[in-house]
């Protein structure tokens, strides 16, 4: 009966089994592969699935789905075919006129096996970078007058470019080379033949954002000629020049930025690193290796000597220059001298770079291999701490610990982990080398082609570099080789798995490409002899083994997946091949045979035949011809369980019984009902059409399943109130279950305090209705974000809104961020975003730097010009301050359009003060900083405002001294103490200058302190020795005496102090020229030390021991030492130079020294004398007081007797006792 009512859907079935099996025979334009059966791709089995109607082994109608389900009633039978769409009944394409009329588009469904795929149109016409984005937040009226005031000078640069350059499909050529082509080869009339004669003399290089492939990326003019040539190739040979523009657009065609490259100078001046060692500057288009992007929107470009750059969507460089692989100083490829004759500073040659999500993988052509995993400030810090050994990091020049030290080419493995750990930089790089060539050498093998497995699906939690041998196996380094056994590296050993030939070829091929699926659980590997050959990640099971050398023994230029379940290569004369399971395939031809991809366009400039470039994405595969962007997607399984034929899912039902109600059908209520007898049928059946609507690009097909499920949430509602009404008394059961329910109802209600709660499906489809209308909004051509269901839910509407704004569209940001409710933090980064466009863009002439503030601050705060209140936002959330740094950011952006007035108007409004202080920073209002961090009484800030103001000075004495005189007359008292301490403690150190903190005190008046800090310097002086220290360090006091005296009275007695020591040290520069020894009179040392030092010197030079004795005495005179002191100081001196002698006439000097006979008698006891020059002294303390000292001194001695006969005599018990 169902043939019956589609009799044209036997006779392609029966065609496509009498077609040859053969994919690249042009005489069908579809054919099947082997039997369906359990995806082995998916990671659940749905063999439970109905197979599809006319399908024994899959097949590939295009005539197998309709839009429509067409299990109907008879009476429904005729509107059911009315409703059919007409491009799936014929089997025809959709012409590009409905496409730009309708928007994306869908070719038939085809099947690869039991697998459902389709063809979706995203743009035709595109006209690549022929358009410029409008980072302009107004909408399009106010664009429009934008536009009348500036768009003479846009067209006027964007004619000149035209002018000088011809686009052929995603290339830029110099007109002159274009027409220097046609003259030559003399095809000035024939387009096709000037783009197929291009095509073989240069390359243009296609990527796009993994996972959310949202940008592409063009380089044309990379000359074939010199590819082939040495790494270091300067000027190509295509004859065109050495320059070429990297273009970054949207999938519109829109250009985003351009970066010109060679790069300029400045970028790689950092790379140079001595004097006679200089880094080749002059580069080519064909030193371009690859490009690519990462996860995190940043463009990787790798030159045929590793050197790498990497860019950010504006163009703006992130990380300096680096070689990914340093030249090895055992390598055979040795660099070559400059015409100067200084050797060039250069990497290892690469053989292959492969760009992935986290970063770049290269393989030199001696078999070294490295993996760059490019990071950011969002990643956890703990893991760059745990990096190899071996591995270097690159880290901007700005948080580098000093520009003189820092190497780009070495990284940055001196900083240490703590200040990396709490503040890591925006972008930075970790180059990790792998000891590969060493393997490679051992085993006498070569390595083909490279893979990366990305860090999040591999066991080690770092990358994995997968390499292919000359041998057919594979070998998997690890990205920590200094902690692994055999380090790190491991051959697989699956020659015999990968090439057991399989009745399809010689074994023992190796591997010329190899692709990751997006999941990471398996590995599309092509081998030299024309065999595709799907095994798991790990190397224990082959999927798929599938022969292309019947149509083509050349390997396929690109080689991707489309989702995870197929593979999809692409040859230029074979078109596009898409394998999947058990080697069903399907063939799609592009170029003169397809209708859209080489259909030129008419008015422009695009010429030639159809380039087709395919770009991996995490559900589908995105194919981009020189004017069509397209996806190759498996249809969703939830879109095929409702469109198939003879489908009775709930969501089909549904789905019929909606039709059949806007046709006007009266079986529409009773087809309804039928999905309700069976309990949660319904609820399941909305759930499935508002999942095939999210996965649908037509919105005519969207707005029919949302309709499908409205029809049923109105039935649930309706059948609700029905059953409620329902007369007739319950059962038992029913009456227990009603209760129960009503029960649980009142504590939910109780509980979460929201009485009338929507059911969980009213919460789907309005969560997919908004989802749908943010896809459909960021899908328009002017935008250029075709994104799928599946990667916005990978990157979540925060994501989304990051990428819009990255892409310089703020104003759609803002909308769909206050359309989603997203966080406060995020609405309030996108209008700041928007206000920061506005301030940018040229203003209309009539407008103040007030009236522009006022706009802008409307727009921070999220109210409409005429003060309106922003959709769904109430007054709380209106009359709340925004988040910290909003304004900062669009101050800065108004600076850095030059308009200073603006930038000072908003700053005064912003309230965080780290934000407000790094915007004064960059604006140049350093002393406004050091006040607003002042008054936070944030240390931090103080010290990195000095650090700036610092920074921004010219490195000379001027610069200098208005760095001191700025921060002690213009800066904050707490920064002017906080400068002040900072030298001070810096003065104070052996190794560190007292003069800047000299110059703050006497900028400041404080000569005391001034003085002070130089004599303390004078006092450490230890880098010379001899003569010149003394010297120095008088000149150094007599500085100090000066800057005392200038503090008059306040300074008389620290005058007074450094004039003695000058003094002082003039007296033991003459001992020590008299004498002829240090030691008579060490440097550095007091008075007191000084005359013992002369004392001691006496034992040593007895024939001068009165002279020295005399000078002792005149020096101390001289310097007013006391009496008592100077007695002290010679029994001191005498008793450790051992003069006993003249210690004893010395004593026998006074009949009563001054000092008492105690302190000789203990020099006697410590120099261990004998008793009787113990006695000698002890015998002359004869008074009464000194009956205890003479009791001591003998106990002291170890005279016990005679201590003994004192405490007798004294009568102590005590002391008898003791002794």
């Amino acid at each position: 009966a169902q043939l019956v009512l589609r009799p044209g859907l036997l006779v392609p079935v029966i065609l496509s089994k009498m077609k040859s099996t053969n994919p690249f025979d042009d005489s069908p334009k579809v054919s099947t592969g082997g039997g369906a059966g359990t995806n082995p791709f998916s990671d659940d089995n749905e063999d439970d699935n109905p197979s599809f109607i006319g399908t024994s082994g899959g097949t590939s109608n295009s005539d197998t789905y309709f839009s429509t389900n067409t299990i109907k009633n008879n009476d429904n039978t005729t509107a059911a075919l009315n409703t059919v769409s007409m491009s799936h009944t014929t089997g025809s394409t959709v012409e590009p006129s409905s496409i730009m009329a309708g928007g994306p588009s869908e070719s038939p469904w085809q099947d690869l096996g039991d697998l459902p795929y389709r063809r979706v149109h995203l743009y035709s016409n595109v006209s690549w970078g022929c358009t410029i984005t409008n980072n302009n937040h107004k909408d399009k009226s106010q664009q429009q007058q934008q536009q009348s005031q500036s768009g003479q000078s846009s067209q006027q640069t964007n004619s000149e470019e035209e002018m000088n350059e011809e686009r052929f499909g995603l290339s830029w050529y110099p007109k002159s080379y274009v027409d220097a082509i046609r003259s030559h080869q003399n095809v000035s009339g024939d387009a096709s033949e000037v783009a197929r004669l291009l095509s073989t003399t240069t390359t243009t290089l296609v990527e796009d954002v993994p996972t959310v492939d949202q940008f592409a990326v063009t380089i044309p003019l990379l000359s074939s000629g010199s590819i082939s040539g040495s790494a270091g190739g300067g000027m190509g040979s295509s004859g065109f020049g050495s320059k070429t523009t990297i273009r970054i657009m949207n999938n519109a065609g829109s250009i985003l930025a351009k970066i010109p490259f060679p790069p300029p100078k400045q970028e790689l001046l950092d790379l140079s690193t001595t004097s006679t060692a200089t880094v080749m500057q002059h580069r080519g288009p064909g030193d371009i290796l690859t490009i690519g992007f990462t996860s995190r929107c940043v463009l990787v470009v790798v030159l045929r000597d590793s050197l790498t750059l990497c860019y950010d969507l504006s163009g703006k460089s992130v990380l300096p220059p680096f070689f990914s692989l340093k030249f090895n100083s055992g390598s055979h490829h040795t660099p070559s001298p400059s015409r100067g004759g200084k050797v060039k500073l250069s990497g290892t040659e690469l053989l292959e770079a492969r760009v992935y999500e986290g970063g770049v993988a290269v393989l030199g052509v001696d078999m070294n291999s490295a993996i760059v995993e490019l990071l950011d400030e969002h990643d956890d810090p703990a893991y760059a701490d745990g990096m190899d050994i071996s591995s270097r990091r690159i880290v901007p020049k700005s948080t580098s610990s000093s520009s003189s030290d820092h190497d780009p080419t070495r990284g940055d493995n001196s900083s240490s982990a703590s200040p990396f750990f709490l503040a890591p930089p925006p972008h930075y790089a970790i180059v990790t080398p792998l000891p590969t060539s060493m393997f490679a050498r051992s085993k006498h093998l070569s390595f083909g082609c490279i893979a990366v497995l990305p860090r999040q699906y591999s066991p080690s939690g770092r990358p994995e570099l997968f390499l292919s041998t000359s041998d057919g196996s594979v070998v998997v380094a690890e990205a920590n080789p200094s902690t692994s056994p055999n380090n790190g590296l491991t051959d697989v050993d699956c020659r015999s798995r990968i090439n057991d030939g399989g009745g399809m070829g010689s074994s023992s091929a190796p591997i010329i490409s190899m692709a990751f699926a997006p999941n990471g659980r398996f590995l599309a590997c092509f081998t030299s002899n024309s065999i595709l050959t799907v095994v798991s990640t790990t190397f224990e099971s082959k999927v798929l083994e599938f022969s292309t050398s019947s149509g083509s023994s050349s390997p396929p230029r690109s080689m991707a997946w489309c989702g995870e379940d197929s593979v999809v290569l692409h040859w230029k004369d074979l078109g596009v091949l898409l394998v999947g399971p058990y080697g069903d395939w399907l063939r799609f031809p592009y170029g003169e045979e397809d209708e859209i991809g080489a259909a030129a366009v008419v008015g422009s400039r695009v010429h030639g035949d159809s380039e087709v470039y395919l770009v991996q994405e995490m559900d589908c595969c995105r194919v981009l011809t020189s004017n069509v962007v397209e996806l190759l997607q498996r249809v969703p399984p939830g879109t095929a369980d409702l469109l198939r034929i003879g489908s009775i899912e709930p969501g089909a039902l549904l789905l019929d019984a909606s039709d059949a109600f806007d046709s006007g059908s009266s079986n529409a209520d009773e087809a309804a009902r039928s999905i309700t007898a069976r309990e949660g049928l319904l609820s399941e059946a909305i759930l499935d059409c508002v999942a095939a609507a999210v996965g649908e690009f037509d919105v005519r097909v969207q707005k029919r399943m949302l309709r499908a499920a409205s029809y049923g949430l109105h039935f649930a509602c309706k059948d609700e109130t029905y059953r409620n009404k329902t007369p007739g008394r319950p059962s038992h059961e029913a009456v227990a279950f009603v209760r129960a329910s009503r029960k649980l109802r009142v504590l939910e209600t109780y509980r979460n305090k929201t009485p009338g709660r929507p059911s969980h499906e009213a919460v789907a489809f309005v969560r997919a209705s908004r989802k749908l209308r943010v896809l459909n909004a960021i899908r328009r051509q002017g935008i250029g974000f075709a994104m799928t269901s599946a990667q916005y839910d990978a990157v979540m509407p925060k994501g989304v809104v990051a990428r819009l704004m990255a892409a310089g569209r703020p104003s759609l940001a803002a909308s769909i961020s206050e359309y989603l409710k997203l966080g406060r933090r995020v609405r309030d980064y996108a209008r700041a975003m928007k206000a920061s466009a506005f301030v940018s863009s040229p203003p209309e002439s009539s407008m103040t730097n007030s009236q522009i503030a006022e706009e802008a601050i409307r727009i921070i705060q999220g109210k409409e010009k005429g003060g309106k209140k922003t959709q769904d936002e109430d007054e709380d959330s209106l009359s709340s301050p925004p988040s910290s740094g909003m304004y900062a950011s669009v101050a800065l952006a108004a600076h850095r359009s030059g308009r200073k007035g603006v930038a000072d108007l908003l700053i005064m409004l912003e309230e965080g003060p780290e934000d407000k202080v790094h915007a004064l920073l960059t604006i140049g209002a350093y002393a406004d900083a050091a006040a607003v961090a002042a008054k936070a009484r944030d240390s931090n800030l103080i010290y990195t405002t000095i650090c700036a103001y610092e920074g921004g000075l010219p490195n000379n004495e001027e610069g200098k001294s208005l760095y001191f005189s700025g921060i002690i007359n213009k800066f904050p008292t707490e920064a002017v103490n906080m400068f002040t301490s900072y030298y001070c403690r810096l003065g104070t150190l052996a190794v560190g200058d007292a003069n800047p903190a000299v110059n703050i005190f006497l900028r400041r008046q404080k000569h005391t302190e001034a003085g002070l800090m130089i004599a303390k310097k004078a006092l450490l002086v230890e880098s010379m020795e001899g003569n010149k220290r003394e010297k120095q360090k008088i000149e150094m006091l007599k500085d100090a005496s000066k800057i005392f005296d200038v503090g008059g009275k306040d300074c008389a007695f620290q005058k007074a102090c450094v004039d003695e020591q000058i003094q002082l040290m003039a007296e033991q520069e003459q001992l020590r020229l008299a004498y002829g020894s240090n030691e008579v009179a060490p440097p550095s040392s007091s008075v007191t030390s000084t005359i013992m030092s002369i004392l001691k010197h006496g034992a040593v030079d007895q024939r001068s021991a009165h002279k020295l004795n005399a000078d002792a005495e005149r020096i101390a005179k001289k310097f007013k030492v006391p009496e008592k002191r100077l007695w002290h100081v010679k029994v001191r001196a005498f008793s450790e130079s051992g003069q006993w002698a003249v210690m004893r006439n010395f004593c026998d000097s006074r009949a009563k020294p001054p000092i008492g006979m105690k302190p000789f008698a203990l020099a006697a006891i410590k120099g261990k004398q004998g008793e009787a020059e113990i006695m000698h002294y002890v015998s002359r303390m004869q008074d009464k007081t000194d009956a205890d000292d003479r009791y001591d001194l003998l106990c002291e001695a170890g005279l016990w007797k005679k201590a003994l006969e004192e405490a007798v005599k004294q009568g102590d018990g005590r002391k008898i006792a003791n002794v």
